[in-house]
């Protein structure tokens, strides 16, 4: 280890704990900001001490500080024990980086010899691969679910650090809380084989549905397969795996390809309707939109409600025929009337808007009502924003925060930045800038554009958390990137004037407004 990496490293770590006290080692994220701001140099060694102090690395120590002050216990054993744990996550050099360096900034007087290093091939190798588990830490925590699912996979696969299924768990719950389709059907295969975690079906069912109603087709059959059989925490439930059958168009005998079509073939509609998707979305074989809204259409003359929704979808699109609205219309209503609330929801919003009929405020405020009383969350969203407009009911905030409060507790992002707002602004409701942040967490975990801005300026204004101009840029960058040019501008304004947590960067300043094409002067 290099020893004036280590002498810098510690006296950051110094400044950083006698600036803001010991218990800033619980917080990694404003630990490394303001690690950042007294050691810019020092950016490889902060991303190591991101990923360690993720893990509650920090509690060691500040469990016994107390103690190895006083003589009480050994100041080697404890950074020998860090070490060890950070070793899971860090190679061997950095691991040894952060713990005696966080040693050292305390006061703690070690001797811990310094280990034979591995052969040079080896090191280089793990190395890189030490990186990559490094890179994946910071974005994972910083709500990228594409990282999570990766470390998920890197763990589960022992992809660059050990094998071990409970990690792969821990994080497949993080990016399946977010939303993650792949990381539910992932996690649900671990609770339904016992791999990182108790085996429990229920649990199992639980996730295989949150995956399957994001149409994913494997987790639809096994969600049916777990209910026809049943396991650990689930008793069979016959009528539950009819249900599923039905919602998703899979037999339950096997719902192979082959059946589909034979099924299809013999005039069935829910087959013809499930093949339709098949062929829309190229699962099991090769996407064709034009096949699929032949089968879409055999379905619907047979008054299969979920194939006019998708037909009229289609049509309303131009996906695989020539864009009509007025027949999108048309089979909004049949399948609306068969009981389809994603239909009548789309139905309302055509009279909104005036497109394939006539423009009804009225109306489609009333058929959002409809489907918003029936559970849609969409809906109950879109009614909201009637109230909240006054689009065809008289404006009224208290109703519409009552309707974006329930499409929010269903988890709509457009539901929960609008309960957010109008918490944030006590708009039709008391003021509650602490739940107003967390639901713009909430929204900006599913990528929200707006949220990621609102929960910026929470940061910049200390709304519901104290300021931290470090969070409020990465909230900016993420919703530029999404296409706001005034998340843009206060994203240059964040690097060039800096902040809480955030020095002054010109050079990324200069680098965003080139970016976003704004005139760096006029910020």
């Amino acid at each position: 280890m290099d020893s004036k990496t280590l002498s810098d490293t510690s006296q950051a770590v110094k400044l950083v704990v006698e600036r803001f006290g010991i218990e800033i080692l619980n917080d990694h994220k404003r630990f490394c900001s303001a690690f950042a701001d007294f050691a810019p140099k020092l950016s490889k060694e902060n991303k190591a001490f991101f990923v360690a102090l993720s893990e509650n690395i920090g509690s060691i120590f500040i469990r016994e500080n107390d103690d190895v002050l006083a003589g009480k216990k050994s100041p080697d054993e404890i950074t020998e024990r860090a070490i060890k744990d950070i070793s899971e996550y860090l190679n061997d050099e950095k691991a040894k980086l952060v713990a005696m360096s966080i040693a050292a900034a305390l006061g703690w007087k070690t001797a811990i010899a310094e280990e034979k290093s591995h052969d040079s091939d080896e090191a280089a190798s793990y190395g890189s691969s030490a990186s990559l588990i490094e890179d994946l830490f910071k974005r994972a925590q910083n709500g990228d679910n594409d990282a999570c699912f990766n470390l998920g996979e890197h763990f589960f696969y022992g992809r660059g650090v050990k094998q071990d299924y409970a990690k792969a768990v821990k994080w497949y719950i993080m990016s399946s809380d977010r939303g993650d389709c792949s990381s539910q059907k992932k996690l649900a295969d671990c609770y339904y084989l016992g791999q990182g975690t108790e085996r429990n079906v229920a649990k199992a069912a639980h996730r295989y549905e949150q995956a399957a109603e994001q149409g994913d087709y494997d987790s639809q059959k096994a969600l049916i397969k777990c209910y026809m059989i049943g396991g650990n925490g689930l008793l069979p439930d016959t009528k539950k795996a009819e249900y599923y059958s039905k919602r998703y168009s899979i037999p339950i005998s096997n719902g192979t390809t082959e059946d589909t079509l034979k099924n299809a073939m013999a005039g069935i509609p829910s087959a013809q309707f499930k093949l339709g998707n098949m062929y829309l979305h190229g699962t099991g074989m090769e996407r064709s939109p034009e096949t699929a809204i032949t089968w879409f259409k055999k379905a619907a003359e047979q008054n299969y409600p979920a194939a006019q929704f998708n037909l009229g979808v289609c049509y309303y699109y131009g996906i695989g025929a020539p864009r009509d609205r007025i027949t999108a219309v048309n089979l909004y209503k049949k399948a609306a009337d068969g009981g389809d609330l994603d239909a009548l929801n789309n139905l309302a919003g055509c009279f909104m808007r005036g497109e394939g009929t006539q423009k009804d405020q009225s109306t489609a405020a009333r058929y959002y009502k409809k489907a918003a009383e029936s559970g849609l969350a969409k809906a109950q969203y879109n009614y909201g924003e009637c109230c909240f407009n006054g689009l065809g009911v008289p404006k009224d905030m208290r109703e519409a925060v009552k309707w974006y409060k329930e499409s929010a507790i269903q988890g709509d992002p457009d539901g929960q930045f609008s309960y957010g707002w109008c918490l944030r602004d006590g708009l039709g409701c008391l003021r509650d800038n602490i739940l107003a942040k967390d639901m713009f967490e909430k929204a900006s975990a599913q990528r929200h554009i707006g949220a990621h801005k609102a929960l910026g300026y929470c940061y910049t204004n200390g709304t519901g958390t104290p300021k931290n101009y470090a969070s409020a840029a990465d909230q900016f960058a993420k919703a530029a990137a999404g296409g706001d040019k005034e998340a843009a501008k206060l994203l240059i304004a964040c690097y060039k004037y800096g902040g809480d947590y955030l020095a002054i960067n010109d050079a990324k300043a200069h680098h965003y407004a080139k970016q976003y094409g704004i005139d760096y002067d006029m910020i």
